[in-house]
């Protein structure tokens, strides 16, 4: 990487690495979404330590690539390394150096951190990504999960009802504690899931600048939260983020999340938003892509997270 700068990143990178993700996306066949907001959230949230963490590549014109490693939370084992380079800057090993340098990174976390259980590092990209896929396979990893991109419209969304016994309201700042431990038990059998407490969690989610209270709404048993979505900004002004749908297993295949979906989509228009947008885990254990089907959302493109284990040290040697 003659002639370019390599740092690690600060916060003032926040806006530029956003814009980077964008473009890399967009060109992918994605949806430019990632907000300035976003990503200080996940810096906050995900890295223990930006200056070991996280490398941020400079050159003449501005930002050239990023890569972040982020750690685990306690009794996790999923190492997410994320970033990407500029499609102009692609072909020159910027993105195989820096992927060679996440991966190493990731074992060196997790020989300090947990070195006798088994670990995986995971990195994605748009299956229009070609680069970055051929990247991942060339340095090991293998495809091991598939999601969709989906976008439904917010004018005349269906309506369905809550089952009788529940009833919907607007998330306030007093409810954080109560659907933290909701999301914890709806996600513990999704892939990848790992428990993160209470402040990691929430640096993430309801304490982003990015979250939006008045598109969240929450399904309530008495004094129980038994569903939940949560909205966020996207980068698009006309389009709102719903970034977590998640319904206690209780609950569940009783069209909670529909009820709730179709709620927000409604309380969405209303306040201008003329669409919304979520990721989905293609093979979701809980019937995901055809609930957000039926309140209209439709697949406009396809992401794959791909893996390289981490094993126990006694297995490594």
């Amino acid at each position: 990487m003659t002639g370019l700068l390599t740092r690690p990143y600060e916060a003032a990178d926040a806006a530029a690495v956003a814009d980077l993700m964008n473009l890399i996306e967009e060109r992918a066949g994605g949806h430019p979404g990632h907000t300035r907001d976003e990503i200080e959230s996940l810096l906050a949230g995900l890295v223990r330590d930006p200056a070991a963490d996280s490398r941020i590549v400079v050159g003449p014109d501005g930002l050239v690539a990023a890569a972040i490693v982020a750690t685990p939370p306690a009794g996790g084992f999923r190492v997410d390394v994320l970033g990407g380079v500029h499609p102009q800057w692609r072909g020159r090993g910027i993105g195989r150096e820096l992927l060679g340098w996440q991966l190493a990174r990731a074992a060196e976390i997790h020989r300090a951190v947990a070195p006798d259980a088994a670990w995986e590092v995971h990195a994605g990209a748009y299956l229009g990504d070609r680069d970055a896929i051929r990247l991942f396979e060339r340095l090991g990893m293998t495809p091991a999960r598939y999601w969709f991109d989906m976008v439904a419209p917010t004018a005349e969304p269906p309506a369905p009802a809550l089952p009788e016994g529940l009833a919907a309201r607007r998330y306030s700042a007093a409810d954080e504690k109560a659907v933290h431990a909701a999301h914890m038990e709806a996600f513990a059998d999704h892939w990848g899931y790992q428990r993160r407490g209470l402040d990691e969690w929430a640096t993430l989610t309801v304490r982003s600048e990015s979250f939006l209270p008045d598109l969240s709404l929450l399904a309530v048993d008495g004094d129980e939260v038994s569903g939940y979505v949560l909205s966020y900004r996207d980068a698009d002004p006309t389009r709102v983020y719903i970034g977590h749908v998640g319904v206690r297993q209780r609950w569940r295949r009783r069209g909670v999340a529909g009820a709730l979906l179709g709620a927000v989509l409604t309380a969405a228009g209303r306040a201008g938003y003329t669409s919304a947008g979520l990721s989905v885990d293609a093979d979701s254990p809980t019937g995901a892509v055809g609930v957000y089907e039926r309140v209209g959302f439709t697949t406009t493109s396809r992401s794959v997270n791909y893996v390289a284990p981490l094993p126990p040290a006694a297995t490594a040697r």
